[in-house]
């Protein structure tokens, strides 16, 4: 039987204008998406199942334990701007205290993998864009956490590094010990999905 990461029941939630009422989905280990047109709510979800944002009414559990267990989860915003005066290797160090499961030889394979070598001394705020998506990438695929949490995970990224990343997900879902949850437009080339949540045009 798939082992259940995340189970989302009855989600109700209004963030200016309605977007969900009595959602109810599960997604199992392996590579999920979650899709919809522009402004159906596709980041909130995410928020929502990382314990970012709280619903009007409903439940989300992830894998038993409350949706903000730092252990549980790995989600950032490649959005935000409180990393920005971070480097790589400082996120990694960060990561290295959050996660007990971090892997630092996963993490410099990775790097070296999306040519960010020579990226990690430097901050956030000097990295293109899509730099900064595979820092967010690299630090999902080593933490070790259950449930993994990744909003627009291609955008600004070159095709082929997003070539490299679709392959790591198709590896990945042959192992299915943890759930990974993309929220995107598209579906990631040749990956098995596990599930699809699909909040419409």
């Amino acid at each position: 039987m798939t082992h259940i990461r995340v189970r989302v029941e009855n989600l109700t939630f209004d963030f200016g204008t309605p977007l969900f009422k009595a959602l109810s989905f599960v997604i199992p280990c392996g590579v999920s998406l979650v899709q919809g047109g522009e402004g159906r709510g596709k980041t909130s979800l995410m928020r929502l199942l990382a314990g970012d944002l709280h619903p009007a009414s409903g439940t989300v559990q992830i894998s038993g334990a409350a949706p903000h267990e730092p252990s549980q989860i790995y989600w950032h915003d490649p959005r935000s701007e409180d990393w920005n005066e971070l480097s790589p290797r400082a996120w990694c160090a960060k990561m290295r205290a959050r996660f007990s499961r971090f892997d630092d030889m996963e993490w410099n394979a990775l790097a070296a993998h999306l040519q960010l070598t020579e990226h990690m001394d430097k901050a956030m705020y000097m990295l293109s864009t899509g730099s900064k998506r595979k820092v967010n990438w690299i630090a999902a695929l080593a933490c070790g956490a259950d449930v993994l949490l990744m909003d627009e995970p291609f955008a600004a990224i070159d095709m082929a590094n997003i070539q490299k990343l679709h392959a790591l997900l198709e590896n990945w879902h042959t192992r299915k010990t943890s759930a990974w949850v993309l929220a995107d437009y598209q579906i990631p080339e040749n990956v098995p999905l596990a599930a699809v949540i699909d909040l419409g045009e």
